[in-house]
C-alpha cells in the first residue's frame, strides 16, 4: 500500500517580525504583527535546565522561558506571542498534549544544529526532533504493509524531512521495498537515489549527532539492490561465467535458481544465444539480455526490462509471418485481391533481394570491373584495415571514455577522473590522426590510378605519430594495471565493463583487447607498406615517398622503444629506492637510467667486511652498493636490501680487469672524503646475466663519457689479484662468504634430522674451506631454484648420500658453487672417535 498520508503534510505559513510563524490547522490569527516571539523549555521536575540549550536559543535570537507540563507559563509571557516549545525526549503525556494541541515542538539537536549552522530553526508544524533528514523529500513505493509504511513516514518527519505522494521531480530519494512499480521506473528514469528501509532507520539511529545527515556518503551506502525481490535464471553461459553472474546477482539483492523453477522472474541470456534457442516460459518472465543484468548494477538500480527483451526477434518474426498469411490467404477470405495495390509478384521485386540474388543481378546489369593491379589491392587492403583500426579506435572512445567522463552519469561516475585518464591515456590523439590518414587514402583510392601515390600521406603524418604513440605504448601496462584493479575495486565499473563488452560493437572483445590494437598498429602498416614498395618499380614517383615512409615509420618505432627502456629504467630507479633501505633519495634523476644489476662477492672494499655477499645496482653514472638480507632473517616489515654505498663514477679513476682471474673487477676510487688517496674496491662476480669483461667495458665506456674521453680504454687496467691483493686473500674473501652462504643451509639439514632417534649424533665438525681437488664436496642433487634435496640416511635403498650437516657444497671459490664439479669425490667423516666412515658422493 503506498502512503497516504501526504495530504496534510503542507503548512500555510505567515510572515511575522521577518520570521516564518507556521499556522496549525483551524487556528485563525488576523495580520497582526506579532514582537516577540518566545521559546519554552520543557524540563522535567527536579531536574536542571539544560546551559547549551539556553545559549542556543538566545543566539537564535529567543526569548526564553520554562515549564515543566507547557500549560503554566511565567507571567510574562504575554498570551499573543509566537510560542515554540523545545523538548529532550518526545514522549510522555506532556508531548503528547502539546502534538494533539499543535503546537510548534522541537527536539534539543534540531536547536542546537541550528545554531552550531547559524541556520532558522524548522518551521514545519509537526513536531521536529532533529535536523539529521533536512532538505529530503521522499516518496515511498512498494509498501504492502501500512503499519510499517506509517513508522518510517513518522520517522521521516521527526527528523525534519518532507514525504511526497507522487513522485515528481522535487523528490530527492524514493525509499523502495521491491524494484517495480511505475515509481520505482520514474526515479531510475530521473536518476534519483533509490534507497532501502535501511536508510531511513540508519538515520535515526544517529538523529542525535549533529554533524550527520541523511545525504551524506556513509549514510548515502544503504541504497535498495538493484535485484531486490527478483529471481533470476541465466540460460547460454559458460559454467566459469555463469557462477560468477550467480555471485555477483546474490550480492545484489536477487535469488538464483534454475530455468523452469517456479518462481522465476528474470531469464538473462547470452548475447551469443540465438533467438530460436530461448525456450518458452510464462508471460510473467521477463526475458533480457545480459546488458540488462550489467548496467542494471552498474547504476545500481533495476534498469526498465521493456529496453532489454531478448525476445523482440520472435515477436517480429511473429508479425511478418502473420502478414504473410494474410496476404495469402485473400482469395480463399472472398477479398477482392485487386483491392490490395502489391500483389505477390510486387511482393517479390519490393523485398530486400536475397546475397544470391544480389549478385545475380549485378553480373547481368554492371559490367565486370577490369582486373586490379597489385598496388591497387594493396593499398585497398591498407585502406580497409585502416577503416577497421579508426573503427576499434571509435568504439574505445565513445563506447568506453566518453561514458566514463560523462559527470552526469546514472548513478553518478564510476570511476575518478584520474583513473580514467591513465586507463586510456592520449587515445583520442591517435583517433584524430588515423582518421585523417584514413580520410586521404580514401580519396586517393576513390580516384586510383596508375600515377597515385600512397606514401606521401603517411610522411606527412610521421612527425604527428612521433608524438602520439610513445606516450600510449609506453604507459600501457600502467594502463593495464590500472583497468585490472579498478575492475576488481569498484563493483559498478565491473558491470560498466561486462554491459558495454556484451554490445554488438565489441564483438565479443573485452577492453584490454581494445586497447592493445595500437600497439599492433604501426608494425602492421610496416608490413603493407613493404609489400607496396616490392610491386612499385623504382622509377614510380610513390617509390622515394614508400621509402620515406618506412624510414619514419621505423624512426617512430625506434623513438618508442628508446623512450619505452628510458621508462622502465625510471620504474626500476623508484623500485630500487622502495626495495633498498636508507636509499639516498637523489638516486632519482632526469639524467640518470638504470643499467643492470649483479650479484657479488666482497673481496676488498672501502665499507663493509671481506666475504660479504653485495648486490650492485649499475646507472649510466652511478653505481648503488647495497647489501642482501639473509633470507632466514628477511620479513615482510623489513626491505630486502640495505645501503651500503652510492657511489659515483665521476669518483672512479680506473676499471681493473684481473688478468688470473676472470669473474673479478675492480674500480679505483677517489673519494671525496680523501680525494689524496685511492682506494680499491674489488668484487667477484657471482651473476650470469653479464659476462665480467663485457661489464668492465661498459663501465669504461660509462667514466669516459663522463669524462668526455672519447677513448675508454685509458681508464682500463690490467694487472693480476696476487700482485695487488696478495696470494691469500681472494681465498680468504671466498671462503668468508662461503661460510655465510652455507651457515642458512646447515641449520635447516640439522633440523632435518634432529628428529630422527634411531641414529646417533652427529658431532658437528669446523669446515675446512682449504681442501683440495680431492676433497671437495656437493650436493649430488638440488631443485631447479637451487635448494638442496633432502638428504636420507646412509642405509637409504639405492643412496650413497652423506649424512650430515657438511653433506653441502665446499669449494675452492664461489665460482665453483656455480658449477658444481662433475668428478665422484670421496668423502670421509667422523662420527666420533673412534668410529670413522667413508661414503661416496
Amino acid at each position: 500500500m503506498e502512503a497516504t498520508v501526504e495530504d496534510n503534510l503542507m503548512d500555510t505559513t505567515i510572515l511575522t517580525s521577518n520570521k516564518s510563524v507556521p499556522v496549525p490547522k483551524g487556528k485563525i490569527i488576523n495580520e497582526v504583527e506579532v514582537e516577540e516571539t518566545y521559546a519554552c523549555i520543557i524540563v522535567e521536575e527536579e531536574s536542571v535546565e539544560p546551559s547549551e540549550i539556553r545559549e542556543a536559543l538566545k543566539e537564535l535570537g529567543f526569548k526564553i522561558c520554562s515549564s515543566t507540563d507547557g500549560k503554566h507559563l511565567p507571567e510574562e509571557v504575554p498570551d499573543e506571542c509566537d510560542m515554540i516549545f523545545v523538548m529532550k525526549d518526545f514522549e510522555g503525556p506532556v508531548f503528547k498534549r502539546l502534538k494533539a494541541s499543535g503546537m510548534r515542538i522541537l527536539g534539543f539537536p534540531a536547536v542546537l544544529a541550528s545554531a552550531k549552522r547559524n541556520k532558522p530553526l524548522p518551521t514545519s508544524t509537526r513536531p521536529v526532533f532533529s535536523c539529521t533528514m533536512e532538505g529530503t523529500v521522499v516518496c515511498f513505493t512498494g509498501f504492502k504493509d501500512k503499519d510499517e509504511l506509517h513508522a518510517l513516514c513518522n520517522k521521516v518527519h521527526l527528523m525534519g524531512g518532507s514525504i511526497r505522494k507522487e513522485m515528481t521531480s522535487s523528490v530527492t530519494h524514493v525509499v523502495a521495498h521491491a524494484v517495480n512499480g511505475s515509481k520505482y521506473k520514474v526515479a531510475v528514469g530521473l536518476g534519483t537515489p533509490i534507497m532501502s528501509e535501511a536508510w531511513i532507520e540508519s538515520s535515526w539511529e544517529k538523529k542525535t549527532k549533529l554533524d550527520v545527515f541523511s545525504f551524506e556518503e556513509e549514510l548515502m551506502q544503504c541504497k535498495q539492490h538493484p535485484f531486490a525481490g527478483c529471481t533470476i535464471a541465466f540460460l547460454g553461459f559458460t559454467e566459469e561465467e555463469e557462477d560468477h553472474m550467480k555471485e555477483v546477482a546474490q550480492s545484489n539483492g536477487a535469488e538464483v535458481k534454475e530455468l523452469g523453477s517456479s518462481g522465476v522472474t528474470h531469464l538473462v541470456v547470452a548475447s551469443e544465444l540465438d533467438v530460436e534457442d530461448i525456450p518458452v516460459v510464462s508471460s510473467r518472465v521477463s526475458v533480457v539480455k545480459v546488458q540488462w543484468f550489467w548496467e542494471s548494477i552498474q547504476i545500481e538500480a533495476c534498469v526498465d526490462e521493456a529496453l532489454y527483451l531478448a525476445k523482440d526477434a520472435v515477436s517480429k518474426k511473429k508479425r511478418k509471418r502473420q502478414s504473410m498469411a494474410m496476404n495469402g490467404s485473400c482469395d480463399r477470405s472472398g477479398i477482392d485481391a485487386s483491392l490490395f495495390s502489391v500483389t505477390s509478384s510486387s511482393l517479390c521485386s519490393l523485398s530486400t533481394p536475397t546475397k544470391t540474388e544480389a549478385c545475380a543481378s549485378s553480373e547481368t546489369i554492371k559490367s565486370p570491373k577490369p582486373v586490379s593491379s597489385a598496388r591497387h589491392h594493396i593499398a585497398s587492403e591498407l585502406l580497409q584495415t585502416e577503416r577497421n583500426y579508426v573503427n576499434i579506435l571509435q568504439i574505445i572512445v565513445k563506447v568506453f571514455k566518453e561514458p566514463l567522463e560523462n559527470p552526469s552519469m546514472r548513478g553518478g561516475p564510476v570511476l575518478d577522473r584520474e583513473d580514467v585518464k591513465c586507463i586510456f591515456a592520449n587515445i583520442e590523439d591517435i583517433l584524430h590522426v588515423h582518421e585523417r590518414i584514413m580520410g586521404n587514402l580514401s580519396d586517393l583510392i576513390s580516384n586510383w590510378s596508375d600515377e597515385t601515390c600512397i606514401g606521401i600521406t603517411l610522411v606527412k603524418e610521421a612527425e604527428v605519430l612521433m608524438n602520439v604513440y610513445p606516450k600510449f605504448i609506453n604507459f600501457f601496462e600502467i594502463s593495464k594495471e590500472t583497468l585490472q584493479r579498478c575492475d576488481k575495486q569498484y563493483p559498478r565499473f565491473h558491470a560498466f565493463l561486462k554491459a558495454k563488452e556484451s554490445e554488438a560493437e565489441c564483438a565479443r572483445q573485452t577492453i584490454v583487447d581494445l586497447l592493445i590494437t595500437p600497439i599492433q598498429r604501426l608494425p602492421r602498416i610496416i608490413l603493407l607498406l613493404q609489400d607496396l614498395t616490392k610491386h612499385t618499380g623504382k622509377d614510380h614517383e610513390d617509390y622515394i615517398n614508400l621509402q620515406k615512409a618506412l624510414e619514419g615509420l621505423r624512426d617512430v618505432m625506434t623513438h618508442i622503444n628508446e623512450d619505452k627502456r628510458k621508462t622502465e629504467g625510471q620504474v626500476q630507479m623508484f623500485e630500487i629506492l622502495r626495495d633498498v633501505e636508507d636509499c639516498p633519495a637523489n638516486i632519482l634523476s632526469s639524467s640518470r637510467s638504470f643499467v643492470g644489476k649483479i650479484d657479488v662477492v666482497d673481496i676488498a672494499s672501502h665499507k663493509g667486511s671481506k666475504g660479504e655477499l653485495l648486490t650492485l645496482f649499475l646507472f649510466t653514472d652511478s653505481i648503488e652498493i647495497a647489501k642482501k638480507r639473509n633470507l632466514s632473517t628477511f620479513n615482510r616489515t623489513s626491505k630486502q636490501y640495505r645501503h651500503i654505498q652510492f657511489l659515483s663514477l665521476m669518483h672512479c679513476s680506473s676499471i681493473v680487469s684481473f688478468s688470473d682471474a676472470d669473474d673479478m673487477f675492480g674500480l679505483l676510487v677517489k673519494w671525496p672524503s680523501d680525494p689524496e688517496h685511492e682506494k680499491l674496491l674489488v668484487f667477484r662476480q657471482l651473476s650470469e646475466e653479464m659476462d665480467t669483461h663485457d661489464l668492465i667495458m661498459k663501465l669504461c665506456r660509462q667514466i669516459a663519457n663522463l669524462n668526455y674521453n672519447p677513448d675508454h680504454e685509458n681508464f682500463l687496467l690490467n694487472v693480476s689479484s696476487e700482485s695487488v691483493l696478495g696470494p691469500s686473500s681472494v681465498k680468504k674473501a671466498t671462503s668468508s662468504a662461503f661460510k655465510k652462504a652455507l651457515s642458512g643451509a646447515r641449520k635447516k639439514v640439522k633440523r632435518a634430522f634432529s628428529t630422527r632417534t634411531d641414529r646417533k649424533p652427529f658431532v658437528n665438525l669446523p669446515l675446512n674451506l682449504q681442501a683440495t681437488d680431492e676433497s671437495v664436496l656437493y650436493t649430488p642433487s638440488s631443485s631447479p631454484t637451487g635448494r638442496s634435496s633432502m638428504l636420507e640416511p646412509p642405509d637409504s635403498p639405492g643412496n650413497q648420500s652423506i649424512v650430515s650437516t657438511t653433506s653441502m657444497c665446499m669449494f675452492t671459490s664461489v665460482q665453483d658453487l656455480r658449477t658444481p664439479q662433475p668428478k665422484r669425490a670421496a668423502v670421509t667423516r667422523s662420527f666420533g672417535a673412534s668410529d670413522r666412515k667413508s661414503y661416496f658422493v
